[in-house]
C-alpha cells in the first residue's frame, strides 16, 4: 500500500472511530486527539507534496508540448529535403539520398516518441490530480474527526467533574460555641449542631475543589458558581456543657457536593450545550452511576404573552417560542422576554415569575427601514417567484482568520472594501426554487449524469450513484436546502434567474460571502465566540438535526444583516478569489464540527465535485 492510499484510509478510520471514544476518559480521548493531530499533520505534509508534484508534472507537460512543436518543425524540414533529394535522382540516379531517408526517418521516430511522452505525462498529470481531490475531502473529514474527539472530550471533562464532585463522604467534626446569657440550653445545642453542619460543609466544599482534576480551571469562576453541598445524615457523637457556658459538639456526617450540570459547563467555562440533553429527556447516565438531573426541581408557572399583532416572534432567556398568543410553562425566578415583528420596534422586559402571568404587549411601528436589510423578491418569467433576496448595504470588513483560532488558508486577515450594496438570497436556495428551475429548464444535475453524490461515511466522502438532489440520502421537503449539486450545477441555476429575471446575479465572491456572514461581527460566529447550544445545525451543536441531516431553511435566528443559516446546514459554494482552479465552499454543514463552521473557515474543492452537505446561495447586483 502506498503512502497516498496509506494516509486516505487512515482518514477513512478516523470517522469511524469518534463512536469508539463514547466512554472513554478524559486522558483517553485527549491521546486520542494527539494521536489524530499528528496524523492530520502529516496528511497535510504529504498533501502539500502531491500537490507540488502535480504542479512539476502540469509544467513538464507545457515543455513537452513545446518540444513537440519543434520536432514538428523538424519532421517537416527533413521531409522537404529529402523530397528535394528524390526530385535530383531523376536526373542523376547514382546520386546517394539514403542520408536525406534517414534524417526524416529520425525525425519521425523524434516526434512520435514525443508526442507519446505528452500523453503519458498528461495521464500522469490528470491521475496526480485525481489523488489530490480525494486526499483533500480525506483532509477535511480527517479535521472534522479531530473537532468531534473535542467535542465528546468537553462533554467527558463534565462527565468527570460531575463525578468527582458530587461524591459522598463521611465527615467527623467538632466544635464550641459560647452559649448567649439570654439563650436557653436547647437553642444553644441547636445552633451549635447548626454551625458545626455548616464548617464541615465548608470543609467538604473546599476538600472537593482542591481535588479536582482541573482544580485550578474550576477556582477561577469559584466566586461566581452556585453549588452547593448536601448533608445526607448528621448524628451526634459526643457533646457537652462546660462550666463557662460553652457548648461543644462532636458531629459525624454523610455529605455529598451539589454540583448540576449546567454549573459544570459555567465552571469548566464551555458552551451550556455540552450540559443539556439533547434527547428531550432529562437525565443523562455516567456508567452505573445513578441519573444526574439535567433540569432543577424548581416550581413550574405558566406564562401567556398577547401582543397587538399578528405574525410577531417571542423570544424567551434568548430562545424563540414562536408566535402569541402563547403559553408556556417555565421555572421561578427571573426570566428576558421579547417580542419583535419587522417593520415593528422590538418590544423587550425583564420579568419575575413566582406565580402565573399574563403579559400584554403593545408593539409600534419602526419609524425607520429595518435593521435587518430591505427585503426584495424578483418575479421570473412564468409568474415563478424569485429567491428571496435581502439587501446588504455597502462597507468594509477585516476578512480571515481574525481571531487567531482559525487555520493556514485562513490567512493572513485582510480589509476589504465593498463599494456597492448588493442582493443576497436569505436562506440557502431550496429544494423547491431548484425543483422550479429544473422544471422550466429540463436540466439534468451532475449527479444524475455521473457517479451520482457523495455522502460522509467512516470518514470519507462515499459516492453513490444513486443519491442526487431529488434523494440525498435522507427525507428532504422542498422547504429544505438543495444538495448534491456541483458548482457547475449552482452555476446554471443563477444562469437560469439572471435570465429569467432580466437581472445580473452570481454566485457570491468569497468577500461578500463572508461579509454577508459576519454582519458586522469580528467574532467566530456572527452572535459571539461559543457556539453555544442550537444555533445552528451542525455537528454536535445541539439541534435536533445535529449529525443526522440539513434543516428547514431559516429553522434558526438571522443574522444582524438578516441572513439565516451563514453558520451550519450545509456548506456554500462560492466563487474562490485566491485560486483560479479551485471552488471554496463555506459556512460549515449538518455534519461538520462547529469550528469548521466559523465564518472565516474556506474548504477548497474541484468545482465538479457534489456531496448531501454542500448547496449554495446566490446574490443580485443592484
Amino acid at each position: 500500500m502506498n503512502r497516498i492510499a496509506q494516509l486516505t484510509f487512515l482518514a477513512a478510520l478516523s470517522f469511524s472511530q469518534i463512536a469508539l471514544s463514547a466512554g472513554l476518559s478524559v486522558s483517553d480521548i485527549e491521546q486520542k486527539i494527539s494521536a489524530k493531530q499528528s496524523e492530520y499533520e502529516n496528511y497535510n505534509s504529504v498533501l502539500d507534496s502531491e500537490i507540488s508534484n502535480a504542479a512539476k508534472l502540469e509544467r513538464g507537460l507545457a515543455d513537452l508540448r513545446k518540444n513537440v512543436t519543434l520536432a514538428d518543425a523538424d519532421r517537416q524540414s527533413a521531409l522537404i529535403e529529402m523530397n528535394l533529394q528524390y526530385d535530383k535522382v531523376i536526373e542523376n540516379p547514382e546520386l546517394d539520398i539514403a542520408p536525406a531517408r534517414s534524417a526524416y526517418a529520425k525525425a519521425v521516430r523524434t516526434h512520435k516518441a514525443i508526442k507519446d511522452a505528452i500523453s503519458d505525462k498528461y495521464n500522469q498529470w490528470q491521475a496526480k490530480l485525481q489523488e489530490v481531490e480525494q486526499m483533500q475531502v480525506s483532509k477535511h473529514s480527517l479535521l472534522n474527526t479531530i473537532e468531534g474527539l473535542k467535542e465528546q472530550l468537553n462533554s467527558a471533562r463534565v462527565d468527570r467533574l460531575y463525578e468527582e464532585f458530587n461524591r459522598k463522604e463521611a465527615v467527623v467534626v467538632s466544635h464550641k460555641i459560647a452559649c448567649d446569657k439570654d439563650e436557653t440550653l436547647s437553642k444553644c445545642t441547636e445552633r451549635g449542631k447548626s454551625l458545626a453542619k455548616q464548617k464541615a460543609s465548608k470543609r467538604f466544599l473546599d476538600t472537593v475543589y482542591s481535588s479536582l482534576s482541573e482544580a485550578k480551571e474550576v477556582e477561577k469562576r469559584r466566586p461566581t458558581s452556585d453549588v452547593s453541598v448536601q448533608v445526607l445524615r448528621s448524628d451526634v457523637a459526643d457533646s457537652n456543657f462546660s462550666g463557662q457556658g460553652n457548648y461543644n459538639v462532636k458531629m459525624n456526617l454523610q455529605l455529598q457536593g451539589n454540583l448540576k450540570r449546567s454549573e459544570g459547563c459555567q465552571l469548566l467555562g464551555l458552551d451550556r450545550r455540552y450540559c443539556v440533553s439533547f434527547a428531550g429527556k432529562n437525565t443523562v447516565k455516567l456508567g452505573a452511576a445513578a441519573p444526574i438531573l439535567v433540569t432543577d426541581d424548581s416550581v413550574m408557572y405558566e406564562l401567556t404573552v398577547r401582543s397587538n399583532v399578528f405574525d410577531d416572534e417571542v423570544f424567551i432567556d434568548g430562545v424563540s417560542y414562536g408566535s402569541t398568543k402563547l403559553q408556556i410553562m417555565l421555572p421561578s425566578g427571573q426570566h428576558d422576554v421579547e417580542v419583535t415583528k419587522r417593520g415593528y420596534e422590538s418590544n423587550h422586559q425583564q420579568i419575575t415569575l413566582n406565580e402565573s402571568k399574563t403579559i400584554k404587549v403593545e408593539l409600534e411601528r419602526a419609524q425607520y427601514r429595518f435593521s435587518k436589510g430591505e427585503r426584495i423578491q424578483d418575479i421570473l418569467a412564468g409568474d415563478i417567484p424569485g429567491p428571496d433576496l435581502v439587501v446588504v448595504p455597502a462597507g468594509n470588513f477585516r476578512m480571515g482568520d481574525i481571531t487567531g483560532l482559525g487555520l493556514a488558508n485562513e490567512r493572513p486577515v485582510q480589509t476589504k472594501d465593498l463599494k456597492q450594496s448588493f442582493g443576497i438570497s436569505e436562506t440557502e436556495i431550496s429544494v423547491g426554487a431548484f425543483k422550479a428551475f429544473v422544471r422550466a429548464t429540463s436540466y439534468v444535475t451532475d449527479a444524475e449524469k455521473g457517479e451520482g453524490c457523495a455522502f460522509y461515511q467512516d470518514g470519507k466522502a462515499v459516492w453513490q450513484a444513486n443519491r442526487n438532489w431529488r434523494s440525498p440520502g435522507f427525507a428532504q421537503s422542498d422547504n429544505h436546502p438543495v444538495v448534491c449539486v456541483s458548482l457547475k450545477d449552482a452555476q446554471a441555476y443563477v444562469d437560469w434567474v439572471s435570465k429569467a429575471s432580466s437581472q445580473a446575479y452570481k454566485l457570491p465572491t468569497e468577500t461578500r460571502w463572508e461579509y454577508a456572514a459576519r454582519a458586522g461581527k469580528e467574532t467566530d460566529y456572527w452572535w459571539g465566540e461559543g457556539i453555544n447550544s442550537d444555533n445552528a445545525n451542525c455537528g454536535w451543536c445541539g439541534s435536533q438535526w445535529s449529525n443526522v441531516s440539513t434543516a428547514p431553511v431559516g429553522s434558526f435566528e438571522r443574522n444582524d444583516f438578516g441572513l439565516f443559516d451563514t453558520v451550519g446546514n450545509v456548506w456554500e459554494w462560492t466563487v474562490s478569489e485566491k485560486s483560479s482552479s479551485h471552488a471554496v465552499v463555506r459556512g460549515g454543514a449538518w455534519n461538520f464540527a462547529p469550528r469548521l463552521a466559523r465564518a472565516s473557515t474556506r474548504m477548497e474543492l474541484d468545482g465538479s465535485f457534489r456531496a448531501n452537505y454542500i448547496g449554495f446561495r446566490v446574490v443580485r447586483e443592484q
